[in-house]
């Protein structure tokens, strides 16, 4: 606590209840001698105690506080979305699912009612993976086919005509908003949305009768322009903010502001391909409209973004400064619209390729790669065609000898090595042109619980590897494409088990 100078030396590392509590006692026999109780029953002792306490509780606050200032260390949801809103950035809310429906009608159609119309907003439902009902929005315009020029087609054993990509997203409520009180003409007046999920690209305001533009920020609007930003707590409730006469124009006093918008998103819109649609409302007339069928699982579900993820993405995004010239810009904003993952390179002087992968895997839909290159028409450099393409993805085989401890079920063991290679070779663990190595495989076996030991006798990719990539990479290891995810599914892998015991 001192030095030669006899001035106390401060330890600053002293932050918890027990470091406060012997620093304050040696203080103590140092600054009062005659004080040699210090027992536990000692009411000096007691008081000091409760300084202690105080102490330990304020340096953890403050401690917190600095952690939370900081993208790094922030731990809060909260936290992370106000230090982004600093340098222009959002996080990304949930988003939902899109998929091309096929609609299959009896051939022999009723000639009267040859014509069937896809209304607007139109409502589709099917059986989500937990077998809870989701639904799907044709957003649209609306859309008039003529039966009778429909190619003929089977489907499990049976004709129909067929009509092959009608878009729709997974949406879960229509809602339409009045806000309680017309504009007051203050700056930065904000509006809240009655519930969250909101789905952005269909929220329509408007001020008195005219239509105001959403913006993803109001730095760039002159004073005149009718633009308004949306705003997210960290529940997901939205809110609408207008500007303040100088970076966008404040809605004239007096005026009401009303609001349409959907709600929806997440996970729960990626059901699987060949999933039974029906047609809820909104399909005039349907007597002839027999199935709707999703040939492609629904992909582009997502939940909101972690704050790791939005850490990460922030500064990239700050760097890009709303315009895509490099790779990265291209990818960086790819993965900020919404898609799992993404790939750009420059294929000419003015075409950019551009590989992206919706949540979940699988191959996005027409829906998605509209809305990616119409999201882009304010980010690419003039000039710039951009090709929105899907990823490629093989298959990997294992095949593997599994040898199980006596005392163990050698059907558990068995589940247990198909959830853990699950588990390593996840879409979520996958990206582009990663290198996989059966080291990895072994680690994750050789873990489980009962698994004596294990040989892995195939560890390859199918198909083939393509040009520019290495065809004979050594032993173990497998390259992938440029624009290459590999797939993994447990019905690629082929199992001998030796040991253990059976149920019976």
């Amino acid at each position: 606590m001192g030095n030669s100078s006899g001035v106390p030396q401060i330890d600053y590392t002293n932050k918890d209840y027990d470091s406060l509590r012997l620093a304050m006692l040696a203080l103590a026999k140092r600054k009062l001698p005659e004080w040699k109780d210090h027992s536990a029953n000692d009411p000096g002792v007691a008081l000091l105690e409760l300084f202690a306490y105080m102490g330990d509780m304020i340096l953890y606050y403050q401690d917190r506080i600095a952690n939370e200032s900081f993208l790094d260390t922030a731990s809060e949801r909260r936290s992370v979305m106000n230090l982004l809103r600093l340098i222009g950035c959002e996080m990304r809310p949930a988003q939902p699912a899109s998929v091309d429906l096929i609609l299959l009608f009896k051939p022999d159609f009723n000639p009267k009612s040859s014509k069937v119309t896809i209304k607007k907003n139109s409502k589709f439902t099917t059986a989500g993976i937990d077998g809870e009902s989701v639904s799907f929005l044709y957003v649209r315009n609306d859309l008039t086919i003529d039966i009778e020029t429909l190619p003929v087609e089977e489907y499990k054993g049976n004709s129909y005509r067929c009509y092959e990509g009608l878009p729709v997203i997974q949406v879960d409520s229509i809602h339409e908003s009045k806000f309680p009180g017309p504009s007051d003409g203050s700056s930065g007046q904000r509006y809240e949305l009655k519930t969250n999920l909101l789905i952005a690209n269909t929220l329509e305001v408007y001020v008195g009768n005219v239509r105001w533009e959403r913006k993803d920020t109001l730095f760039f609007s002159c004073s005149d322009d009718r633009h308004f930003v949306v705003r997210r707590d960290e529940e997901d409730y939205a809110w609408i903010e207008f500007g303040d006469n100088r970076f966008g124009k404040i809605p004239p006093p007096g005026t009401d502001i009303t609001a349409s918008y959907m709600v929806g998103g997440g996970i729960k819109g990626n059901v699987p391909g060949q999933s039974d649609f029906k047609a809820i409302y909104g399909v005039n007339p349907a007597s002839d409209l027999k199935l709707i069928i999703n040939d492609d699982a629904a992909s582009g579900g997502m939940e909101h973004e972690d704050i790791a993820q939005a850490a990460l993405r922030g500064p990239q995004l700050f760097r890009a400064r709303s315009r895509a010239v490099t790779a990265e810009d291209y990818e960086t904003f790819a993965r900020d619209f919404g898609v799992a993952k993404a790939r750009a390179r420059a294929a000419n002087w003015n075409r950019i390729e551009l590989y992206v992968a919706p949540a979940g895997g699988g191959i996005p839909s027409a829906t998605m790669k509209e809305d990616l290159r119409l999201y882009f028409e304010d980010k690419r450099m003039l000039g710039a065609i951009i090709e929105v393409n899907d990823p490629k993805y093989p298959e990997i085989e294992i095949k593997l000898e599994l040898y199980v401890k006596p005392q163990y079920l050698k059907e558990y063991v068995r589940l247990e090595t198909e959830e853990a290679l699950r588990a390593l070779l996840a879409f979520d663990q996958m990206d582009f042109a990663v290198t996989l190595y059966i080291s990895k495989v072994y680690e994750v076996i050789e873990a489980i619980e009962g698994v004596e030991g294990v040989i892995v006798t195939k560890f390859k990719r199918n198909p083939s590897a393509p040009d520019g990539v290495d065809p004979n990479p050594a032993e173990g290891v497998l390259r992938f494409g440029w624009n290459e995810i590999p797939r993994f599914s447990v019905s690629n892998v082929n199992f001998e088990v030796f040991g253990g015991h059976s149920e019976d």
